[in-house]
């Protein structure tokens, strides 16, 4: 994300999503939590492509697994 607007797109299509619980932008990317069993990884880097930006899956800080959803 190179822009405020970019930012703000793409925190507002991830806060409107069902089971997530925060959401950190960080430079060129976001940090999220939320609820397994209400949304899952793949809905929200569809959510964010929806939005026009790039999705990509970093590792998960609690089990440690490691995925790419897209380039």
């Amino acid at each position: 994300m190179d822009s405020e607007t970019a930012e703000r797109a793409v925190q507002a299509s991830l806060e409107g999503l069902p089971g997530m619980i925060t959401v950190r932008l960080v430079e060129r990317g976001a940090f999220a939590r939320y609820n397994p069993n209400v949304i899952n990884k793949d809905q929200i880097c569809i959510a964010v492509r929806q939005a026009g930006y790039r999705a990509s899956i970093f590792q998960d800080s609690k089990s440690g697994k490691t995925g790419l959803s897209s380039q």
